[in-house]
């Protein structure tokens, strides 16, 4: 009996992007029941989504991703309360050619719920450490801006795209490999040791918080506090708060509200310190954010 899907050797991958783009979702939009011909990654940027593969059901927050693979039976929703806006990726794992090859003829979608079977994991296999299983659902903040750049890529379709798409590609699926990696040496329970930082920086993401005040409400020297932090989450305090930050921006100015406006809210007494901040983490600037973000397109 399958217990699994083996993608092969990391070393031997030769990825390839098929589509690309940054999408917005009213709320109660559902996709599927369906299956797809290839693979795909959706990122939320705002909002809340749904994955159901199985008997399985993920909520995908802000910062999150799901992922699931060829011919998987899968339906996706977004939350009946609010709007979604994410990245949705298609790509396959190994081919020769970079070129994209849209997944859209081959898509199978079913009129009736089909008895969902669980989903099989996809493994890849990493020298020196062996089976890696690729997770249908984890945080990925730091993938966000070079999503936006494959967005970018994709639409734009300058000289030799097709192979920018493959390199940045690869770059977002070894990360995902590292952290889950990185994330079988770290035990869960420590999260819990950040737990009142994290609240108050959910709280209150305007809110400059000092790396002292954080680790002081943890208990902890901020040294330590900074070194635990980055060990859990993957980024260290004062990048995550920016991506909270940023977060929150997203949504004010997918709201049509005016850059400076946003900048203000959030506690930026400059807007070029602000759109510093907003394209270092999405790599575009708030305005072209605005333009791409309105943009409606097929999953």
């Amino acid at each position: 009996m399958e217990h699994s899907r083996s993608l092969g050797p990391m070393s031997l991958l030769l990825p390839a992007v098929n589509y690309a783009n940054i999408q917005n979702a009213a709320a109660g939009t559902a996709y599927g029941p369906r299956t797809i011909p290839d693979y795909q990654i959706v990122y939320v940027i705002s909002g809340r989504m749904n994955l159901f593969i199985g008997s399985e059901e993920y909520e995908i927050l802000p910062g999150d991703c799901a992922f699931w693979g060829a011919d998987t039976l899968h339906k996706l929703t977004v939350h009946p309360d609010m709007p979604a806006t994410f990245i949705s990726l298609h790509f396959d794992w190994t081919r020769m050619s970079p070129e994209p090859i849209h997944p859209g003829p081959k898509l199978k979608n079913f009129h009736e719920n089909p008895p969902y079977e669980p989903a099989l994991p996809y493994t890849v296999e990493v020298e020196s450490y062996g089976s890696v299983s690729f997770p249908v659902h984890f945080r990925f903040l730091e993938g966000e801006r070079i999503f936006h750049q494959i967005v970018q890529e994709y639409k734009e379709e300058d000289h030799g795209y097709a192979m920018v798409l493959r390199g940045l590609l690869l770059q977002v699926l070894t990360q995902i490999i590292r952290r889950e990696l990185d994330v079988a040496f770290t035990h869960s329970s420590k999260r819990t040791m950040i737990s009142n930082a994290l609240q108050m920086i959910k709280e209150h993401p305007e809110q400059a918080w000092s790396i002292t005040e954080l680790a002081k409400s943890c208990g902890y020297h901020h040294i330590y506090f900074s070194q635990l932090f980055k060990e859990v989450m993957g980024v260290s305090p004062k990048r995550y708060m920016i991506h909270k930050r940023i977060q929150l921006a997203k949504k004010l100015l997918l709201k049509e509200e005016k850059v400076e406006v946003v900048a203000s809210k959030l506690g930026y007494t400059s807007i070029h310190y602000f759109s510093r901040h907003f394209k270092s983490i999405s790599g575009m600037s708030p305005s072209t954010f605005r333009l791409y973000g309105n943009e409606v397109g097929d999953l």
